[in-house]
């Protein structure tokens, strides 16, 4: 059963960015979802206090919007010439990922998933299966997506976010064999249903089931799931040792996912 030791998000960082990102042209040359990633990241290594990290991988639903769009703009407004690499470069989807390696010297095994609305789930799933068969130890977990003025108004445009809040976020985890000292909870691998369950059976079944949608100030996005888990690991309680949290989110394959206290 893995263990998450640590967790870090965007909207909780404690630590200055200057002292995760020491490099001012490192920090420069960052977009702002990049900044954010890689921040949360180095934090919730340093939160675990993990010796080494054996795997880094991270998801994201549409990766670094902010960047694309640059890079579009400057072939257009250029003619296709003299174009700034930085917004290439920094549009992969694997950017926070490879980023956090470099700042860390690591040449792990490094993977980003973009599933859409499963991606989260995915790359849960990979840190665990990489446990399981003993091919790492400690796994840097993560997710971040954002939203930028022209992706809102593209999705209104196909009737997408007329009703619903926008969101974005970056959520990071260290997942490990091992129970550590600032262990806050223990996680089943995913589950991954062929039919959506009805709220009133997982109710009877699960007397403590969360679904994704209960927590609105989430926002819509695909990486939302990291974004539940990190506030379903604080709903944790001696009243509460455990939690169901179920995801129908933009009608992807359901998932289920089953934490516990450490």
């Amino acid at each position: 059963m893995p263990f998450i030791n640590a967790i870090a998000s965007d909207k909780t960082l404690k630590t200055d960015i200057k002292a995760l990102i020491p490099d001012p042209m490192v920090r420069r040359r960052m977009s702002r979802i990049v900044k954010r990633g890689v921040s949360v990241g180095m934090e919730c290594l340093l939160t675990a206090g993990a010796d080494t990290i054996d795997a880094i991988i991270t998801a994201t639903g549409f990766g670094c919007l902010d960047d694309s769009e640059k890079f579009l703009r400057n072939i257009i407004d250029t003619d296709e010439q003299l174009l700034n690499p930085t917004p290439f470069i920094q549009s992969t989807f694997n950017t926070v990922g490879g980023q956090i390696g470099l700042l860390c010297k690591n040449h792990c095994y490094n993977m980003t998933y973009t599933h859409r609305g499963r991606s989260f789930e995915s790359a849960l799933l990979d840190a665990v299966l990489l446990l399981d068969a003993g091919e790492a130890h400690n796994v840097l977990l993560g997710a971040f997506d954002e939203t930028t003025p022209t992706q809102h108004k593209i999705m209104e445009r196909m009737g997408l976010w007329r009703r619903a809040q926008a969101g974005e976020g970056a959520y990071f985890f260290v997942v490990s064999d091992q129970r550590g000292a600032n262990c806050v909870a223990t996680i089943d691998r995913p589950e991954f249903l062929q039919t959506p369950a009805t709220e009133e059976n997982l109710r009877q079944q699960y007397a403590n089931a969360l679904f994704y949608n209960d927590y609105a100030d989430c926002g819509v996005f695909h990486t939302a799931a990291a974004a539940v888990l990190f506030e379903a690991i604080n709903r944790l309680s001696p009243d509460t040792p455990k939690l169901t949290l179920y995801n129908t989110y933009f009608g992807t394959m359901p998932t289920m996912l089953h934490i516990r206290a450490c």
